[in-house]
């Protein structure tokens, strides 16, 4: 059987037509015959009508309580046979318990993208689609230790939701040139690579063509490279036995505990009810 990895969005699919429709083509594309990559997202009404994740996100205890479900997803996955998980949002959600459960690779967005930088160049730069993620974001990058290698993050200006990255063409090429500016500015903060630093607003660059260079400094395709990251892992995972350390950070859970603690707390029984591929 060929390799493959469960995608975990943190939106929810159903509402997202376009964009689910760039991630299913553009991991085609990117992943070629190395791997197969099936796209997933949160449970069909996870949030609001009307409500946009990152709205929904910016409270943290909305934010807690949906990371549940990438520890489900997660799960599920290896119950399924995947190779991998690869957790396509940028700040990570439960990426550290996720791993600590399961036995195959789960990589997350945020991390991946600010580890291959770090290969890359000297310092990267994030840009966002709102002040609250930069903050978030840049928080994050100085957890993992990499202040020295993080150059800052920057938010389109004016600030922009996942749904207006699905929006007509008037305003899809006001994103561009917003993109642009910020792009401008990261680089005189002294980036010199930078990362589309939302999983919708990579796929709207991949959608219109704009992962492109500006002068020496490369725009990072996201979530390309999170494929693949999450395909060598699964690779290594295979040849060589490498997994994560069940030392301290992901000291895993026994069966009955997990069980245990999913019932007590009111949670139904695993099963493959996600957005996205079946």
């Amino acid at each position: 059987m060929g390799m493959r990895i469960w995608h975990q969005s943190f939106t929810d699919l159903t509402v997202m037509p376009l964009y689910r429709k760039t991630l299913t083509e553009h991991a085609a594309k990117v992943m070629g015959s190395d791997a197969s990559v099936m796209i997933h997202g949160l449970r069909p009404g996870t949030y609001a009508p009307g409500c946009a994740p990152i709205d929904a996100i910016k409270h943290r205890y909305v934010a807690a309580a949906l990371e549940m479900q990438i520890c489900d997803a997660a799960m599920v996955a290896q119950n399924e046979g995947y190779d991998a998980v690869a957790i396509g949002c940028f700040f990570d959600p439960a990426l550290r318990a996720a791993r600590s459960l399961v036995n195959i690779p789960v990589l997350g967005l945020g991390e991946t993208c600010a580890l291959v930088a770090c290969s890359l160049g000297r310092k990267f730069g994030l840009v966002t689609l709102c002040a609250d993620q930069s903050n978030d974001y840049s928080d994050l990058m100085h957890a993992y230790g990499l202040e020295r290698r993080f150059a800052g993050a920057i938010a389109l200006e004016p600030a922009i939701d996942e749904f207006s990255l699905e929006a007509d063409e008037e305003l899809a090429l006001a994103i561009e040139a917003r993109f642009d500016a910020a792009c401008a500015h990261m680089i005189a903060r002294g980036a010199d690579i930078i990362i589309p630093a939302d999983g919708v607003l990579n796929e709207f660059l991949v959608r219109r063509g704009r992962l492109q260079a500006h002068g020496d400094v490369p725009v990072m395709d996201s979530l390309g490279v999170l494929f693949q990251h999450a395909a060598f892992f699964a690779r290594i995972a295979r040849t060589t036995g490498a997994g994560v350390s069940r030392h301290q950070m992901y000291l895993q859970p026994s069966a009955a505990m997990v069980a245990h603690v999913r019932q007590f707390s009111g949670q139904p029984a695993l099963s493959h009810n996600f957005s996205g591929d079946r």
